[in-house]
């Protein structure tokens, strides 16, 4: 059993364990507190001549059955068991079915006043347990002359006090522990819905690219296909490894950044093909990146904006100019192409694309990213730093969202 399981599990054997744990605790608690006070404490010691009245049943029986007795008779079933009783009322019927439904403040004192009325006179009937404990043991022999009423009367004297020092400690305890417990469960619940709905945003995000990315890519296809060209099987091709990254390799939270640059890789190839010499493109990518990790992706839709939006529409001179490097732990993106001086209705009104990778980024790296975007009258143009995982780390970061989903992977 782990600590949270002890603390917040709705599991019925430790549901049983944490309430056992509870009332031991307590009742040793009250054993110490109110029936082993020091007063008696000094009279261990003393002779049976110099003892008081008081310590006479410890030198009759004994410090340890005196102190059996005290705990079991007079501390167990004669204090904890009742103030368990009332502890359980207040805890799992008083306070839903009145406190949580805003019920008018006259009833609520009401309902107490009769609850610890009834528990009152209950504790009296329990008080005999202290009483059967003194006949066991064979101590406190009842006075000849004193009446049952008398008796009684005494007791119930007994109670009321011993009631006013210890039952507002438990009440106070149960109910603090009990408002924290909903308190915390309350928060994590909100967390969790709050992590819920980042995650289904995400997705959604991530789902839109899928298709927007295919559509580009078979509009290509589409161009080769009606010109007849020869490449056609070569762009089938890198189709079919793209479609492969995408199906097989992108449901996960974090992949090699050497898969993503492939990936990159094979887009650039088709746009080269389609574009052919009429466009000058420049392209350095790194190297072996195996030991880093990056959300799938990412980085692609800005350089598919860069070709849909920015560079197939220029008449002359179209450009596009590609550069990642990786420093340490940090990637750094740099994008920038051509542009025409006229803005066409569907740039006029914002590219899905890049809101989608903005807000992918604000949500998987939320304090670890960098990014500007220059949009200037003949060119447009993305800086975007990263900070990457190391594959070492990854596993861990991978555990850490599937067990705790968290979202943000950075």
């Amino acid at each position: 059993m782990t600590r949270h399981e002890f603390i917040f599990s709705d599991q019925r054997r430790h549901r049983l364990v944490r309430h056992l744990v509870f009332w031991i605790v307590w009742w040793l608690a009250y054993t110490l507190l109110f029936h082993v006070p020091q007063l008696e404490l000094k009279g261990w010691g003393f002779s049976r001549e110099a003892a008081p009245a008081r310590f006479t049943d410890v030198l009759k029986i004994g410090p340890v059955l005196y102190t059996l007795k005290m705990m079991i008779f007079n501390s167990l079933l004669s204090i904890v068991v009742p103030q368990a009783i009332l502890t359980y009322t207040l805890l799992y019927w008083i306070m839903p079915k009145f406190f949580d439904r805003k019920k008018n403040p006259l009833i609520i004192a009401a309902v107490l006043v009769g609850v610890l009325l009834v528990y009152y006179l209950v504790a009296i009937q329990f008080r005999w347990f202290a009483v059967l404990g003194n006949e066991i043991f064979g101590v406190v022999p009842p006075k000849k002359n004193t009446s049952i009423y008398d008796f009684t009367i005494s007791i119930s004297r007994n109670v009321l006090r011993q009631e006013l020092n210890s039952l507002p400690i438990l009440i106070g305890v149960a109910i603090m522990i009990k408002l924290i417990k909903r308190w915390w469960l309350k928060q994590q619940e909100t967390e969790l819905v709050a992590r819920e709905k980042t995650r289904a945003e995400l997705q959604l995000l991530k789902a839109q690219v899928h298709p927007h990315f295919l559509f580009n890519t078979l509009n290509n296809i589409y161009f080769f296909t009606l010109s007849g060209s020869p490449k056609a099987s070569e762009i089938i091709t890198k189709l079919s490894g793209l479609l492969h990254y995408i199906l097989n390799e992108c449901n996960q939270p974090l992949v090699s950044l050497d898969k993503e640059i492939k990936m990159i890789q094979d887009y650039v190839s088709l746009e080269k093909i389609r574009y052919g010499d009429d466009m000058n493109m420049s392209v350095e990518l790194p190297g072996n990146c195996s030991s880093k990790t990056i959300a799938p992706l990412l980085l692609i839709p800005f350089i598919e904006n860069s070709f849909k939006h920015g560079a197939s529409k220029m008449l002359t001179h179209p450009y596009v100019k590609l550069r990642i490097t990786v420093e340490n732990n940090f990637l750094h993106f740099f994008l920038t192409n051509s542009r025409p001086q006229i803005q066409d209705a569907i740039r006029s009104k914002g590219n899905i694309g890049l809101k989608n990778v903005m807000k992918r980024l604000q949500l998987l790296y939320p304090l670890d990213h960098e990014l500007n975007i220059v949009d200037e009258h003949k060119s447009f143009s993305v800086f975007l730093k990263i900070c990457l995982n190391d594959a070492m780390v990854r596993s861990e970061t991978d555990q850490r969202i599937k067990h705790s989903e968290e979202y943000a992977m950075a």
